[in-house]
């Protein structure tokens, strides 16, 4: 199968050499090779599709590199694998700030699966809009790291639209984590309101005057009596009002 990137690669190496004094690709013997609409239409194409598609056939294995958080992690060949089914909270990067637990999420994340050899399991999403694999990662010793950093307490569970397999695992640990306060529930303080909103089609909780939970549907929302109730039906906080 011939990747987006590799018909880019093809598009701009078939072409007739640049004439004396012109400026190669950007000179007028290149521009007349291919119409400008082709060769935007194939640029898009390299940098926005996905590195996996459908036909491909995922990888089973990898040597972790690199932790980049509580729920990302690099490969030795240089795929980036998201963890399916949880959410960590961010880290610092560049200007933008970091949620509380961040770095102790990622260290948690790091001690469990750094220079690891682990295997990867998929469901019925396999790749994320950004190209990464989503994946239960799992360790030598058989452990899922996935639920590991639910059942500490160092990320929450992330329900996407479709389901997957593991969700009702997953709620039983995260409800588990909330209760014994481990980790982030116990560490990051969070002013309580009356009411919250939950959207039953993104499952993001918010509180009741955010704008975006005020946008919801009467058809997709959902009413808890703290944010607790909403959290441990899969309900994950919304990044703007921070419930």
């Amino acid at each position: 199968m011939i990747r987006f990137s590799e018909l880019f690669c093809i598009s701009i190496t078939r072409r007739p050499p640049a004439p004396h004094g012109s400026d190669g690709w950007a000179g007028t013997a290149a521009a007349s090779t291919l119409p400008g609409w082709f060769i935007l239409l194939v640029t898009a194409a390299f940098l926005f599709f996905p590195r996996w598609s459908s036909g491909d056939t995922l990888p089973e294995t990898g040597q972790v590199r690199f932790v980049a958080d509580g729920d990302t992690i690099i490969l030795e060949s240089g795929e980036k694998v998201r963890y399916l089914g949880i959410d960590a909270p961010e880290i610092a990067h560049d200007k933008a700030g970091r949620d509380c637990y961040g770095e102790e999420s990622r260290k948690l994340n790091r001690d469990l699966v750094l220079h690891q050899r682990v295997s990867l399991q998929y469901d019925q999403e396999k790749i994320d809009r950004h190209g990464r694999l989503l994946a239960y990662v799992i360790l030598p010793d058989g452990q899922c790291a996935n639920a590991a950093m639910l059942r500490a307490g160092c990320a929450l569970v992330y329900r996407p639209p479709q389901d997957f397999r593991r969700l009702q695992e997953f709620l039983l640990l995260q409800k588990e984590a909330i209760r014994q306060h481990r980790g982030m529930w116990g560490a990051c303080p969070v002013t309580p309101a009356q009411s919250y909103l939950g959207n039953r089609g993104t499952f993001v909780l918010h509180r009741r005057e955010c704008s975006l939970g005020k946008k919801i549907a009467a058809a997709r929302r959902v009413t808890f009596g703290n944010r607790w109730a909403g959290l441990e039906q899969g309900y994950r906080p919304c990044r703007l009002c921070k419930p």
